[in-house]
């Protein structure tokens, strides 16, 4: 599959992404972000929120892919913060195809700081074809 050609995503331009890798049914996805510094928390680490709209913006890339292109929302999405995500370095989201069916797909999400193998955020999310 060829990166190039997907479509621009102004919120993950938002968010300071880049598509790394794709798998073409949608199965594996990879996404490095470079959070802006106004997307910080009082405590100087990256707020949640922003978090979350990574994960859901690399999930919903692989589900429409993994669905067929079919049309789909959010059903969940449960984010586990288990370390504060830190600012100016580069992020990476991915995320691995649970279960996809006729109605939903379900996918298994991480963030972790590139060159590091620990996990910042465990993600869970549930899509809900239309």
């Amino acid at each position: 599959m060829n990166l190039e050609d997907l479509p621009r995503i102004p919120s993950r331009e938002f968010m300071g992404g880049t598509v790394q890798s794709l798998a073409a049914d949608g199965s594996k996805a990879c996404v490095r972000f470079l959070p802006p510094d106004g997307m910080t928390n009082p405590h100087g680490t990256v707020q949640g929120g922003f978090v979350a709209a990574m994960i859901d913006d690399v999930v919903s890339m692989a589900t429409w892919f993994a669905g067929g292109e079919r049309t789909f929302v959010t059903s969940s999405l449960s984010c586990h913060y288990l370390r504060p995500v830190p600012t100016g370095v580069p992020l990476l989201v991915n995320c691995q195809l649970v279960r996809v069916g006729q109605r939903q797909a379900i996918f298994d999400a991480s963030v972790s700081a590139e060159g590091s193998e620990s996990m910042l955020v465990k993600g869970i999310q549930v899509q809900q074809f239309l």
